[in-house]
């Protein structure tokens, strides 16, 4: 099943980072230097045609200076209505914004799975409405969605929160993969040890 489509990429970096301690979207790796958000997206551009950042409105400023040079990266705030909803009202304000690429797969990426290599990231890329899946977990953030703007909408007016239903709503079919590590979601920083 081939993907034949056009890939836009989300990255979703607007969570609290609470039990991280500092905020998860800058946070430095140390073998490149770079931030966990700009090895998210560089780990996207080479598939995507356009990514989109989704952030909170405390880190919306920091993000667009991140990325302020390049055309291929815009940085989505959360929609006022829907700040509270975490991952799903940040991507249902990157398909507000993203009306022109209603034919595209969105290929969604959270923030703080460092470990993600284009390997997984390629694979998951020719699936569309997939999401990745291990004997471990089902990792509903890693996912290949299409265009579902109207499908948000309700799902939050009817304050569904969990990205499951979206992907349960949608028909969203697991793909397999055989290694956890990969997907290891990092919620502190002791875990990175």
């Amino acid at each position: 099943m081939k993907n034949e489509k056009v890939n836009v990429g989300i990255v979703l970096a607007g969570g609290r980072s609470s039990r991280f301690g500092e905020p998860k979207a800058f946070f430095q790796d140390e073998a490149t230097g770079k931030t966990w958000v700009e090895l998210t997206v560089s780990k996207l551009l080479p598939l995507c045609e356009m990514v989109f950042v989704s952030a909170n409105h405390e880190n919306y400023s920091k993000l667009a200076a991140l990325f302020d040079a390049e055309p291929s990266i815009e940085i989505i705030p959360d929609q006022t209505a829907f700040r509270e909803f975490g991952p799903l009202g940040g991507i249902y304000a990157v398909m507000v914004e993203a009306a022109t690429y209603q034919k595209a797969n969105f290929l969604v990426l959270p923030v703080d799975m460092p470990f993600l290599t284009p390997k997984e990231i390629g694979q998951l890329a020719d699936y569309p409405n997939h999401f990745a899946k291990t004997e471990q977990a089902n990792h509903y953030l890693v996912a290949n969605i299409p265009y579902s703007r109207e499908t948000l909408h309700k799902l939050l007016q009817d304050e569904q929160h969990r990205v499951r239903a979206l992907l349960e709503k949608l028909d969203t079919k697991p793909l397999a993969f055989e290694d956890e590590a990969p997907f290891r979601n990092i919620n502190r920083q002791n875990e990175l040890f």
